[in-house]
């Protein structure tokens, strides 16, 4: 079981079925070339399939990222649903500087993405189940995965875009996904994980072992949009 699936497992309001349904009606809804090409194509636009997608893409992801972390802070977002941000502290001081500096540097990449001038994602705010900000423990379990996929979608988009010799998108992905990792360890120390630095690699190039700092699960490099897609509807993530 990968880490991912152990996180999902241990979160008990992901309704996967009930929310692809809700997201394609959603999606068809928001109208646009690109969003009729994601649903024609039987996939969503939250996707890093190849460089054609990786924008849009990683534009939504980011939006959903930046909602998290002011959620999570209880300030909130441009991207927050009304009410979703927390009403109760749910961090120490330093740790709620931890997170401030993860939204403004997800803020940051939404920035240089939408500079691009690709299609944009189609949807602009996210609600999260609910519960999840209420507390410290269903907070940082929303927050690892979350950045378990960005992690998984990021590696996926630097082998695409050097597959289709897209220097540009393989290393705008490498310098996000190096961010996203920095994000998981502090999610990590927060959650008590000894040590949060966890593994060698993040994809297949050894296996985790018993060695301190190799003890982690390996990171999904998603091969499709897909793959990304059915991991992050999990989440019950509800978009607008």
């Amino acid at each position: 079981m990968s880490d991912l699936e152990q996180i999902l497992k241990r979160v008990d309001f992901f309704k996967p079925v009930a929310t692809r349904r809700g997201f394609m009606q959603k999606l068809m809804l928001a109208g646009g070339a690109a969003a009729a090409g994601a649903v024609g194509l039987g996939r969503l636009p939250i996707a890093y399939a190849g460089s054609f997608d990786f924008v849009p893409a990683a534009i939504g992801a980011e939006r959903i990222g930046i909602a998290f972390y002011g959620n999570a802070i209880g300030s909130g977002s441009p991207y927050s649903a009304p009410g979703d941000a927390a009403t109760t502290t749910l961090l120490n001081s330093s740790h709620r500087g931890y997170f401030q500096a993860a939204f403004n540097q997800e803020t940051s990449h939404l920035t240089v993405l939408q500079s691009l001038n690709h299609p944009d994602f189609p949807f602009h705010t996210f609600t999260f189940p609910a519960g999840t900000f209420a507390n410290k423990e269903s907070m940082l379990s929303m927050g690892a995965a979350l950045e378990s996929i960005f992690i998984g979608a990021y590696l996926g988009a630097v082998s695409a875009g050097a597959s289709s010799n897209n220097t540009f998108l393989a290393e705008a992905a490498a310098q996000i996904c190096g961010i996203e990792c920095e994000h998981r360890v502090l999610i990590n120390d927060i959650k008590g994980i000894s040590p949060p630095n966890d593994r060698f690699y993040e994809g297949d190039v050894t296996s985790p072992s018993t060695d301190l700092g190799n003890t982690g699960m390996r990171s999904t490099v998603y091969a499709s949009a897909d793959l990304a897609v059915a991991d992050l509807l999990k989440l019950n993530i509800t978009p607008a």
